[in-house]
């Protein structure tokens, strides 16, 4: 008797799996992360000091700190009268199609469809026989090494014919000192590199994802993590003393609590932001990559195999569930260990009939303004404390059965 198969478009091959609506959507949401970790990052890390604009002759001069933002540096680049820009202003975001000026969120639509579009040609190449990759690989190494060396041959060659024969450089005639031509393409180089300060990331990312690497995804975080530890050295008191390179340093405070019910301060509301779209990005990307290859790895018959196909469906549909549940779980108690603190003294402060809990009220606030960190030790510890009063194993299977029982109904 031969066993039972599932139609070909549900079987669990890798062109198959690909379009289907889980792993898409997975897809997306890691996509639609990594877009929204550029945005809020450019927001919270990609100004300058007023002090530092001030120096560098205002606002309307041309100035650039090395702040997650890149038409500043673009526009310092341009300006330079020693230096022509190869991209067209309106890929880097500085003018629309009309010339007009661009600002805020439509400074970044060109150039991420830039990006979109190499990841999408990238992509297509992939899939390509090896043979073929070979041969493009070759072609982009022998017209960049052409791109160097042919202009600057030409040219000479041309006023050796014209002029007589001259050194290609150190002549009083602009025109017969060719050798700049040979660093043209370093000078491109450089413009990506402006570019590179919130599109590299970007690019890597888009790759990781749709491209199914995993290295490229870990390379976008770590880019990121970078990226914030270094504008936390480089907006160190002690660092900026000596040497101020006009990056905004964050408030010292956090702020008071007055979002959603007391939960989040503006402040610490849009850096746990950054933290928890980082973590969707690679959790959904990494799972795409992940479920694929645990595909490939099975036998060709497992793939027509109903049993091995609704394993695969329920274990992609449970891990979406789990991670908007978990995602919003980590939300929450980052935010109350942040305001730790703040729950302490609010609970000492419900014993307000004694001489003896005013007294640990001033004691807790004086304690507690040492940091944020100092609350959220504490809110650790009285975690792993209530692990030997509450069973925590128990809760957590209870309500895993729930949701099991939810998605069966």
């Amino acid at each position: 008797m031969a066993m039972e198969s599932v139609p070909e478009s549900k079987t669990l091959h890798i062109p198959k799996l690909r379009r289907r609506w889980q792993i898409l959507v997975l897809q997306l949401i890691s996509t639609a992360s990594l877009l929204m970790i550029m945005r809020r990052m450019n927001s919270v890390f990609g100004s300058c000091t007023e002090q530092f604009i001030e120096d560098s002759g205002g606002v309307d001069s041309t100035y650039w700190c090395p702040a997650y933002e890149h038409t500043r540096g673009v526009r310092y680049w341009s300006d330079s009268d020693t230096v022509d820009l190869f991209l067209p202003d309106f890929l880097h975001g500085l003018v629309d199609m009309s010339g007009n000026e661009l600002s805020g969120d439509a400074t970044f639509v060109a150039p991420v469809l830039l990006c979109m579009a190499i990841t999408a040609l990238w992509v297509y190449i992939l899939h390509r026989p090896e043979r073929i990759q070979l041969w493009i690989n070759r072609i982009i190494s022998w017209g960049f090494v052409a791109w160097m060396i042919l202009p600057f041959l030409l040219s000479w060659i041309y006023q050796v014919v014209v002029a007589g024969p001259h050194l290609p450089f150190g002549n009083d005639n602009p025109n017969l000192n060719h050798i700049g031509k040979l660093w043209d393409p370093f000078m491109f180089v450089f413009e990506m590199v402006f570019l590179g300060i919130v599109f590299a990331p970007i690019l890597a990312g888009l790759m990781g994802i749709w491209g199914l690497s995993k290295r490229m995804i870990t390379w976008a975080v770590g880019y990121f993590l970078m990226v914030v530890g270094i504008h936390a050295l480089l907006t160190f008191e002690g660092i900026t003393e000596a040497v101020d390179v006009g990056l905004q340093p964050l408030p010292a405070q956090i702020g008071d609590a007055t979002l959603y019910g007391g939960l989040f301060s503006p402040l610490s509301l849009t850096l746990i932001s950054i933290a928890i779209l980082i973590i969707v990005f690679m959790e959904a990307g990494l799972a795409v990559i992940s479920h694929l290859e645990y595909a490939a790895m099975l036998p060709e018959d497992a793939k027509r195999n109903p049993e091995y196909v609704n394993q695969f469906n329920n274990v992609v549909n449970s891990h979406l569930v789990h991670m908007t549940t978990i995602t919003g779980v980590v939300m929450l108690t980052t935010a109350i260990a942040i305001e730790f603190d703040d729950f302490l003294i609010s609970l000492v402060g419900l014993l307000e009939g004694s001489q003896w809990s005013g007294q640990v009220r001033e004691s807790l606030e004086l304690q507690l303004t040492y940091g944020k960190v100092i609350s959220a030790g504490l809110f650790l510890l009285v975690v792993a404390g209530m692990r030997f009063v509450l069973p925590w194993q128990r809760l957590t299977g209870i309500i895993e059965t729930g949701m099991s029982r939810l998605r069966s109904d």
